[in-house]
């Protein structure tokens, strides 16, 4: 008989290095219980159910690193768990084009549902590890791995990969630096952009504001375009990427 999965996987809790890795979009999933929230299950397989491949390179780091990753199971179309509570995109009526018929009509008993059985537990857990990470580390560092479609609303995205930040850039220059050192040795060299293709400005990211801004964490999200992660090749060769820019940000030492 048919389960549903856990809301969050939650892999390698003991890992060594002081960088945790989050995935707010890594899953397709549907509850059982929501058989009609698309039209077309095909949709589900699209950018606008999860990010694409972000749940590999997520993996990926977390062995390449030997750290901590938390990665969401169920789609954002069911709940955004990177948007706030009340945010109209959180459990959105259109996605790209696509209505969304089962975020239709929503009481707010329903609302109140979903948002106790996968945004709470996912983020009670991320705010778990964030304390953990405090408690060990120096200066823990969270990344947060997403992935974009190509084009959006008919607009080419020219980004290979993008740093996404709020309040405190400073990670994310160093971060951005770094990775365009890395990228210039590409042939041809790729595109790297600074809050692009999205802005973190707006609309507030949850775990970046509650998670990092309020802690005293530092934060940054990468997005990598999703045609470069189509391949287990090329799922392998963005985690290079973003591993040979990171380790040398890493402080490890134990407190």
């Amino acid at each position: 008989m048919y389960k549903d999965p856990p809301v969050y996987d939650l892999l390698n809790p003991s890992g060594s290095s002081s960088l945790m890795i989050a995935c707010d979009h890594g899953g397709n999933s549907l509850p059982i219980d929501e058989p009609g929230l698309v039209a077309d299950p095909k949709l589900m397989e699209l950018h606008i159910a999860y990010d694409i491949g972000a749940r590999q390179v997520a993996k990926l780091l977390s062995e390449k690193f030997d750290a901590v990753a938390l990665i969401a199971n169920f789609s954002r179309l069911l709940v955004d768990l990177n948007r706030y509570p009340g945010d109209p995109a959180q459990m959105p009526l259109v996605s790209d084009g696509h209505r969304i018929p089962g975020n239709e009509g929503l009481d707010q008993q329903r609302l109140d549902a979903r948002l106790n059985q996968y945004f709470f537990p996912y983020h009670q857990q991320h705010a778990g590890l964030v304390e953990q990470m405090k408690n060990r580390f120096v200066q823990p560092l969270i990344l947060s791995i997403h992935s974009f479609t190509p084009r959006m609303q008919g607009k080419p995205r020219p980004w290979h990969f993008g740093v996404l930040w709020d309040e405190d850039e400073s990670l994310a220059m160093k971060l951005i630096a770094a990775l365009t050192e890395r990228v210039n040795k590409e042939q041809p060299p790729l595109v790297i952009g600074d809050n692009q293709p999205y802005s973190a400005f707006e609309p507030k990211g949850y775990a970046i504001t509650e998670h990092a801004a309020k802690k005293g964490v530092e934060m940054a999200l990468i997005e990598i375009r999703q045609d470069l992660l189509l391949s287990s090749g090329g799922r392998e060769w963005a985690a290079e990427i973003i591993y040979d820019s990171i380790s040398p940000l890493l402080n490890s030492q134990l407190l």
